[in-house]
């Protein structure tokens, strides 16, 4: 919420929690954390965006969930609605949701994409990528690439 520290605002001081879970979950034995907002609801992973995949229903939580309104984030969107068909629905996505997840991924500049094969100990999608995860993974390597032409108004020349 408004109150929280700003996901909207990139700076130093904005990665404190993702900092914070992190060395949490490291300490617990896990490679990354998911973090919950002040409800108890899917925020986000450290300085990345959550996707979560069931069935043929993609989710990610809605930008007032707590989660930073990042172009990668963007960019997968519009990718799944123009090459996968499907729209990914922005909502409240509860915790438990990820037990029963078949696909959950990361997202974001330096997360790029990055497939979640367990939450909390429990496996997701069998414990490996899924062909989604994998397709939108090749597409966005792709596209940032310089590899599909009509996404050219996307990228920036290095000087």
């Amino acid at each position: 919420t408004d109150s929280d520290v700003p996901p909207r605002v990139k700076a130093g001081a904005n990665y404190q929690n993702s900092r914070l879970a992190m060395v949490e979950a490291r300490i617990d034995g896990y490679d990354s954390a998911i973090l919950l907002n002040r409800f108890g609801k899917v925020a986000e992973g450290p300085a990345a965006c959550v996707f979560l995949v069931r069935g043929d229903q993609v989710s990610t939580p809605e930008t007032t969930a707590g989660t930073l309104e990042s172009v990668t984030r963007q960019t997968l969107i519009q990718l799944l609605r123009n090459e996968v068909g499907v729209d990914a629905v922005e909502r409240e996505i509860d915790k438990t949701e990820m037990y029963v997840a078949d696909e959950m991924f990361f997202c974001g500049t330096g997360a790029e994409i990055a497939p979640v094969l367990s939450v909390d100990r429990y496996p997701v999608g069998g414990g490996r990528p899924g062909h989604l995860t994998n397709t939108l993974r090749k597409l966005y390597y792709d596209v940032v690439r310089g590899e599909r032409d009509q996404y050219m108004e996307w990228l920036s020349a290095l000087r």
